[in-house]
């Protein structure tokens, strides 16, 4: 299973890559699924093994996360359901 954390604004989402990788966790930058709005254009994706302490780095950063989304489903038929922690 993987991640996919939605902020309000590309800086949002650019800054929180650049924290990210610095910390060394792997993250890649998607363009964000159609289905969740049109808020921001990108959004990252997490491995869940990654969650969970990247997470805690963009808190420490004080970078609002608009959203989290598990990944369910193949390339073809991905479905994107909210996270409840």
């Amino acid at each position: 299973m993987e991640y996919l954390l939605t902020f309000q604004n590309t800086h949002y989402a650019v800054h929180s890559e650049k924290i990210l990788l610095n910390k060394k966790i792997p993250v890649s930058v998607m363009a964000l699924p159609t289905s969740l709005g049109d808020f921001c254009g990108i959004c990252l994706r997490l491995a869940r093994e990654d969650f969970e302490q990247g997470r805690m780095h963009l808190a420490d950063a004080k970078i609002p996360i608009k959203g989290v989304f598990t990944i369910e489903g193949s390339n073809s038929e991905r479905k994107y359901v909210p996270w409840k922690p």
